[in-house]
């Protein structure tokens, strides 16, 4: 008898154990097509648990999310840090004021969006991914955008293929950020639908996510790209609460976009003086970015 009780409280609390672990998954994105297309291939390691989420990038030729720098949040996205070990620093990162900052640009190139869609074009039952159930969905949605710099009108027609396969058999809050995506507003009205719209077509977290954009100038030049981002690895895991704590003794850095605008990129270290970067990392991203159009 004593032995069967023993035995049934090894049984619950493994039970609770595996009730309350966290997540681990590996995944990677690569790109085809355009310029620099390498710029987007990433691979990220990931621990997930409750509310809590690092993303760390392994792999990455993004200047700004080099390899080894990590996403931190501990909230479900509605706060993030960019950790940079390599600096010892870390930065808010706010998809809010980036967003905005993208709609201060269209605003001053005079940036039209026009004849916006977005189109479900497919939601069906998908095969099990990595032991998970999913729903494989299928978007297009499509515009036009003209802008008008220093007395010339450009305008391109864009189209955006979206195929993916999404789990909501992962609770987690964290999984999704949802709260980084939530809201994105750029300022720009007619882009500012056009992003909700797709935020809220699909459900759960994407095991595999196939984007194709194509995108025709007025000449009649199209310039394609497909960029995929699939999860390679998924498994339950135990975490320690220091992984989603910010390392002692880093600096803060500002990375919002009126720093990076005004040549800020600066560090605050704990007692409040600041001390000066040798570039910025947003900077640097908007240089290649330019480097793509010529």
């Amino acid at each position: 008898m004593q032995k069967r009780f023993i035995s049934g409280l090894i049984v619950l609390t493994c039970a609770a154990v595996t009730a309350h672990a966290g997540w681990e998954y590996t995944s990677a994105t690569t790109a085809e097509g355009g310029k620099h297309a390498d710029m987007q291939d990433t691979k990220i390691h990931a621990l997930v648990d409750g509310s809590k989420a690092r993303l760390e990038f392994t792999e990455s030729k993004n200047p700004l999310m080099g390899a080894g720098t990590y996403l931190l949040t501990t909230d479900a996205g509605k706060s993030a840090q960019l950790v940079n070990p390599a600096e010892k620093s870390y930065s808010a990162w706010d998809m809010k004021k980036m967003m905005g900052l993208a709609g201060g640009l269209m605003g001053m190139m005079n940036m039209k969006v026009k004849d916006q869609k977005a189109e479900k074009l497919l939601e069906e039952k998908g095969p099990s991914l990595l032991g998970m159930p999913t729903m494989h969905y299928k978007f297009r949605t499509s515009y036009s955008m003209e802008v008008s710099f220093m007395g010339m009108t450009q305008a391109t027609a864009t189209v955006n293929e979206q195929e993916l396969w999404s789990t909501t058999a992962l609770k987690d809050a964290a999984f999704t950020f949802a709260a980084l995506q939530r809201d994105m507003k750029t300022g720009n009205e007619e882009l500012d639908k056009l992003i909700a719209t797709q935020m809220h077509m699909a459900q759960g977290f994407p095991l595999k996510m196939i984007m194709k954009n194509s995108a025709k100038d007025a000449q009649g030049q199209v310039q394609s790209s497909t960029v995929t981002t699939e999860v390679l690895s998924l498994k339950q895991a135990s975490i320690a609460a220091s992984q989603f704590a910010l390392p002692a003794g880093y600096a803060e850095r500002d990375l919002s976009p009126l720093g990076a605008l005004m040549g800020g990129g600066a560090t605050k270290q704990e007692g409040g003086s600041k001390q000066g970067v040798d570039a910025n990392a947003i900077m640097k991203m908007l240089q290649e970015q330019m480097k793509k159009q010529q």
